[in-house]
């Protein structure tokens, strides 16, 4: 059986012209792990020469740098190998880059980043501590911990960080944000009120206390049963403290069919007086299937807050 393709490709880009060895070469992906990617993924699928022998494209080789890209930045094999581009292009645009940076970044910023690269955990509390005192919550997450939590999601992908130095800023953070939350004046008994979390198994704990944080400094009152509380606790809650809203926050590597299916569920179970809110990156993706409102951008959430009313709940 002659297993050339005889089909000419659309785009140079598409050509069938290189073989395993080369894209192992190129992207540092060993051979045995990418025959195992397209087995258990579908992708790369290459082509076969005459001989019987794989032959991959450039545009394959330019997607399989994007999931190299994805990986380094914490993402696992089976959110990302065998996504669609249009689903790359999503997750790539969640992980900043250099050459992206803020030029006008916050002073502390670097401060913070020269503590973590001395390995100077002692430091590196102090200081968010001290710049909490002095720029209140708002500032301090939106200028210094959420950009620096964007830079250690960078150092994944030259290791420039030691894992356990990343791991010991990241409950830096969480501690740091704990005290922000409890500087926040409690809202007043007439506000928002919205039950926050995630999606089972998102594991985005650092991002989800940011937000609780810019709500609560919006005047809302947050209810947190922690970042990925199990329906069977959700339910009951809602009955026994009644909200307006439950906004469960979803990044784009988490849109799949179980997490469609747990989002019928949760918006069948809640009570109808209670709006379903989604936020995230993950928002775009579900936005032609759910019917509530979705925030893709954290600037567009705040906006909805603070023009929210109680006889708009959607």
């Amino acid at each position: 059986m002659d297993k050339t393709n005889t089909q000419q490709p659309e785009h140079p880009d598409d050509t069938p012209q290189f073989p395993i060895s080369v894209v192992e070469q190129e992207t540092g992906i060993s051979k045995e792990l990418l025959r195992m990617w397209e087995r258990r993924y579908g992708f790369p699928v290459p082509t076969r020469d005459a001989a019987g022998n794989r032959l991959y494209s450039r545009r394959q080789i330019l997607r399989l740098h994007d999931i190299n890209r994805l990986l380094g930045a914490g993402y696992r094999p089976g959110f990302v190998v065998g996504a669609d581009p249009q689903r790359l292009e999503r997750l790539l645009r969640e992980i900043p880059s250099p050459a992206t940076a803020n030029p006008r970044a916050h002073p502390a910023l670097d401060k913070a980043w020269r503590a973590l690269a001395e390995i100077d955990l002692r430091g590196l509390r102090h200081l968010l501590r001290q710049d909490l005192a002095r720029e209140g919550a708002q500032y301090w997450v939106m200028e210094l911990a959420a950009p620096l939590l964007h830079r250690m999601a960078r150092s994944r992908l030259d290791e420039s960080l030691p894992t356990f130095v990343e791991r010991a800023a990241q409950e830096l953070l969480l501690e740091t944000l704990e005290l922000a939350a409890a500087q926040i004046p409690p809202a007043p008994e007439d506000s928002l009120r919205i039950l926050l979390m995630s999606l089972p198994g998102e594991g985005r704990p650092l991002e989800l206390q940011m937000t609780r944080i810019l709500l609560l400094g919006k005047g809302v009152d947050v209810l947190f049963l922690g970042p990925e509380p199990p329906l069977e606790d959700v339910l009951p809650c809602l009955q026994h403290c009644p909200v307006h809203v439950v906004q469960l926050a979803i990044s784009a590597a988490s849109v799949n069919g179980d997490s469609r299916q747990w989002i019928r569920q949760i918006q069948d179970s809640i009570p109808p007086s209670i709006s379903l809110w989604l936020s995230g990156s993950g928002a775009a993706e579900l936005k032609e299937t759910h019917n509530g409102p979705c925030f893709a951008r954290l600037q567009e959430l705040l906006s909805a807050v603070e023009h929210w009313n109680p006889g708009n709940l959607g």
